[in-house]
């Protein structure tokens, strides 16, 4: 019996070898909800907070707080290469290629998915409040 258990030692460690994901795998981890108050404070139009980092794969809640109706846009030339694509199918009703619809209830969530985001930083801005200065950026890493 010693003799047998012995030989099993090491087929059981090859096994298990074979199905381990290899080094440098994503982990199976469940994605992370953050959330951006979209506010008027006074005269000021803001992102709140206006910079954060998420992981690739996380999920952003924007929340209309205040001073609406807003929107959450992405910049073209101010995204990662490869990184539209990806956008355009992490936002739902988007009013065109990576603008989100206009949020006009108070308490209203858009929520745009990073799945599959490239690594990098991503501009996003209010369109009816960009001119007041209404923009953050997201950086998202692997």
């Amino acid at each position: 019996m010693k003799r047998w258990t012995l030989l099993m030692v090491p087929v059981v460690a090859l096994a298990a070898a074979a199905f381990a994901p290899p080094p440098g795998a994503d982990r199976t981890v469940p994605p992370a909800t953050h959330r951006v108050r979209m506010i008027q404070q006074g005269q000021q139009y803001l992102f709140q907070p206006a910079n954060m980092t998420i992981a690739s794969g996380d999920l952003i809640d924007y929340v209309n707080v205040s001073g609406g109706p807003h929107n959450v846009q992405f910049t073209p030339s101010k995204i990662p290469a490869g990184a539209a694509e990806v956008l355009n199918r992490g936002m739902p009703n988007r009013m065109g290629p990576l603008a989100g619809p206009m949020i006009t209830q108070p308490n209203a969530v858009y929520r745009v998915n990073f799945a599959g985001a490239p690594a990098g930083t991503y501009e996003v801005i209010c369109l009816p409040h960009q001119a007041l200065g209404m923009k953050g950026v997201v950086t998202v890493r692997r």
